[in-house]
């Protein structure tokens, strides 16, 4: 109660000074938070022992393998980049209210195709979608008022996972993410865009982009169909996803597993350093900075 009191007193006396203590406080309660996150993550990843795909068992596991496209080549939409994953953003120099420069994002985007981890015992279908990815490639560019971010793993590419497996007899996943890469490949695509642009004018016009998607949908349909053939034929299926009942995370990344767990540390403890350094900052003002009549 005499804390409400307090902050009800600071916020009619000094709103501004409140509302700032306030932030200051949120600070130290997201970073001690932040630090919790990554350092169980790091245990997690420590108290997991590495399973072979042929011999795994069911349930939250741990591989190591590498990278392999479980379809068609995906192609990144900035620089058409062959690779199983990307994530991309696209920020624009604007000018706000103050006068000042900053970057705005104008476009994102992940992929949530699926692709294959493979260890040599067997291969594994990564579903992406819900992961925490850590991609060991990461490209940031400008050309002019824009700025471009990609991240990718490329095929061949070394592969950790942290996931739910499940195994399945002859699964029939949907078609749907493989019908949505496929259209948003060839929309970045220029020589795709102009094999579509019949009047050439270098823009797809309703009539065009149509018919540009429906021979998108057609090519990713027979690849699917294709690919869940010869997986029925192949046995069993063993897929990697964010499905576990306990809600532990589905972790990717590229980077070694060592490399990984050190990074995680190093960033949880930048956490705590933040939150100690909003603790002492806000512990300051409340001694030096509040009215005393306050107090």
């Amino acid at each position: 109660m005499d804390t409400i009191l307090f902050w009800v007193s600071i916020l009619e006396k000094n709103p501004e000074q409140g509302f700032f203590l306030l932030f200051i406080f949120g600070v130290f309660i997201a970073g001690f938070v932040g630090f919790l996150r990554l350092q169980a993550r790091r245990r997690l990843m420590q108290d997991t022992p590495t399973s072979r795909i042929r011999s795994a068992a069911q349930g939250y596991v741990e591989l190591e393998g590498y990278a392999a496209a479980a379809s068609t080549p995906l192609l990144s939409p900035l620089t058409n980049t062959e690779c199983v994953w990307y994530r991309m953003q696209v920020e624009e120099r604007q000018t706000n209210h103050k006068g000042e420069s900053e970057w705005k994002t104008i476009r994102k985007g992940t992929s949530s195709h699926l692709f294959l981890l493979d260890d040599n015992t067997g291969e594994c279908i990564i579903d992406p979608d819900k992961a925490i990815v850590e991609p060991a490639h990461k490209r940031v560019w400008t050309r002019g008022d824009y700025r471009y971010t990609e991240e990718l793993i490329h095929p061949m590419e070394q592969l950790y996972a942290l996931g739910w497996l499940k195994s399945y007899d002859g699964v029939q996943s949907s078609p749907h993410d493989w019908i949505r890469d496929e259209v948003i490949a060839w929309k970045s695509d220029p020589a795709k865009r102009q094999q579509f642009d019949l009047d050439g004018d270098g823009e797809l016009n309703t009539e065009e982009f149509a018919a540009l998607r429906a021979e998108a949908e057609r090519v990713a349909l027979a690849a699917y169909h294709t690919e869940m053939h010869e997986r029925s034929l192949a046995g069993q299926t063993h897929m990697l996803n964010a499905g576990d009942p306990q809600g532990r995370p589905l972790l990717i990344s590229t980077h070694p597993q060592h490399k990984l767990a050190a990074r995680l540390n190093l960033h949880a403890w930048l956490w705590l350093a933040a939150a100690l350094a909003a603790l002492g900052l806000f512990v300051y003002l409340v001694t030096d900075y509040i009215p005393s009549t306050i107090l």
